[in-house]
């Protein structure tokens, strides 16, 4: 996948929170803002944030993992390796938070 489609996923699962928070916006803010993480190599955070930029908010898939294909061809990781199933497992889970909160929209109400 590529970095494109790891932040659609993000901001599907992030525009979901509008279904159960009244004034969501921040959170659309918020995860936009992770974008800039992307930027730098996961290897510079330390444990908790690198787990969280891993696995809780996926944006080491967005760049990092791919990336080390290409700069260290020797030395694959397995997560590099398994990034693509990874991205497509997540777009998933942002699709099926997505429609838990449109099967249960009611309206706006006016």
């Amino acid at each position: 996948m590529e970095k494109r489609d790891f932040f659609i996923a993000i901001m599907n699962a992030a525009a979901a929170t509008c279904f159960w928070i009244l004034h969501s916006g921040y959170v659309m803010i918020v995860m936009f803002r992770f974008k800039d993480y992307a930027k730098y190599p996961v290897s510079i955070f330390d444990g908790i944030f690198k787990a969280v930029f891993t696995f809780v908010i996926p944006i080491a898939f967005i760049a990092y993992y791919p990336g080390l294909v290409i700069l260290r061809p020797s030395s694959i990781p397995l997560l590099s390796k398994l990034a693509p199933v990874i991205g497509i497992f997540f777009f998933w889970l942002s699709y099926k938070f997505w429609m838990l909160g449109a099967r249960k929209y009611e309206g706006t109400g006016s």
